[in-house]
């Protein structure tokens, strides 16, 4: 992750509060609810910001609950998926007959 500040921008128009980690990759929207949406990047799957569809309407402290529980949920199930891939990756490795010393 690029080391940088999140940023934040309001659309009046729109009424979206758009929130940037400052990653710079490429991102896709994931709906979390009606109002919420995660963006996720395209190439590590991992949170890179989110927008809050009229933020005014929301009690902001629910709402960033719900950021931080997503958030944290998706990173625990990307972890787990990377580590069960390595975990293979490792038993393949350990049962390779190409790398068993003659």
């Amino acid at each position: 992750m690029a080391n940088q500040d999140p940023k934040l921008n309001y659309d009046n128009e729109a009424h979206v509060l758009y929130v940037s980690f400052g990653t710079g990759e490429p991102s896709y929207c994931d709906p979390i609810n009606d109002f919420l949406l995660l963006e996720l990047g395209m190439f590590t799957n991992q949170p890179t910001g989110f927008r809050v569809i009229q933020p005014r309407k929301r009690d902001i402290e629910e709402t960033v609950l719900k950021i931080q529980e997503t958030i944290h949920q998706r990173i625990k199930e990307e972890t787990q998926q990377r580590k069960e891939f390595i975990r293979k990756a490792l038993t393949l490795v350990q049962r390779s007959k190409d790398l068993v010393a003659a």
